[in-house]
């Protein structure tokens, strides 16, 4: 096992972590794009993105964009490659500002954070529809693990907190 950091926040991180994981001349067989924040206050990436939008989604996009070429090499016909990213039933309430993308106008942890998981499927969608088109050995796949009790609702009401507290043992994974 062997660690290499990348910084989803970062698009220099995310270009020196392809850079020395492209060095290894290693295949890459599945790709599962996890990071992410949600509901965080207000405040922007390294490279000056709203966090939600930056971290969640373009930072997978980059990464995701800069390694399809090694997923494509390391597909096969019988074992295609896998990209597989993790989103939220939250972007079924989510709407894409495409003019403000940024959420610059009225900021809301809720709608920045239903945007970037919104953003996410369509990306898998239109990455899976590019993919098959092509005749290429990859396939992308977006996916909702369900409520899972993780450090991620750190950011919610108190009266969210005790009521995650006293029921997470019983509905969260």
């Amino acid at each position: 096992v062997e660690f290499l950091y990348c910084d989803l926040a970062s698009m220099k991180s995310i270009r020196q972590f392809v850079q020395r994981f492209r060095a290894k001349n290693c295949p890459l067989h599945v790709l599962v794009n996890n990071a992410g924040v949600m509901l965080v206050p207000e405040r922007k990436t390294e490279d000056g993105f709203e966090e939600h939008f930056g971290l969640n989604y373009l930072g997978h996009f980059l990464l995701t964009n800069l390694l399809l070429d090694t997923l494509k090499q390391s597909g096969t016909h019988s074992h295609n490659a896998r990209i597989i990213t993790v989103s939220s039933a939250t972007h079924y309430v989510g709407k894409l500002h495409l003019n403000d993308l940024q959420s610059r106008c009225s900021y809301s942890p809720h709608g920045a954070y239903a945007q970037s998981k919104l953003a996410l499927v369509l990306f898998t969608y239109r990455l899976q529809h590019l993919l098959t088109a092509n005749g290429s050995h990859v396939t992308a796949n977006v996916v909702d693990p369900g409520v899972v009790n993780t450090e991620l609702y750190k950011h919610v009401f108190w009266v969210i907190k005790v009521a995650k507290w006293m029921t997470g043992w019983l509905f969260f994974k």
